[in-house]
């Protein structure tokens, strides 16, 4: 089984568009006006922004980081460093990168509202080391 697509609410399609593809190389497919943007990485998956306020009445994406958010592995600490001062450069306000989890990670918030994590690749932990551990 493969994860195909992920459907996101959206503040600001147009931003998170160009977001996507310049920072993490996503190609748009469709634009179906300031109401959604399909895109795709270089596996196939698919991502959805979309913006149907209407649905949603008013809905707003929690102020945690953590909670929900979205994430882009990189391959070293030396690439994850290197986007985020591409970001900062450009304005972006994201916490400086960090050791998590045994990762190499940020996290910054899309124009859309939603969070975006860039990370290194996590160690996997066996099932016992996660024993008490409620994160």
């Amino acid at each position: 089984m493969k994860l195909n697509h992920i459907n996101l609410y959206s503040h600001d399609i147009k931003a998170d568009r160009a977001m996507f593809e310049h920072y993490f190389g996503l190609r748009t497919l469709v634009v179906r006006g300031d109401v959604m943007g399909i895109m795709q990485d270089d596996d196939g998956l698919v991502l959805i922004v979309n913006h149907f306020e209407k649905k949603l009445r008013g809905f707003d994406y929690p102020e945690q980081l953590d909670i929900l958010h979205i994430g882009f592995i990189l391959e070293s600490r030396e690439a994850v460093d290197a986007l985020h001062a591409s970001l900062h450069a450009d304005g972006w306000e994201a916490q400086a990168p960090h050791d998590t989890h045994g990762a190499w990670s940020f996290y910054f918030r899309a124009k859309g509202g939603y969070f975006v994590e860039v990370t290194t690749r996590t160690p996997i932990r066996p099932e016992e080391a996660w024993k008490g551990d409620r994160r």
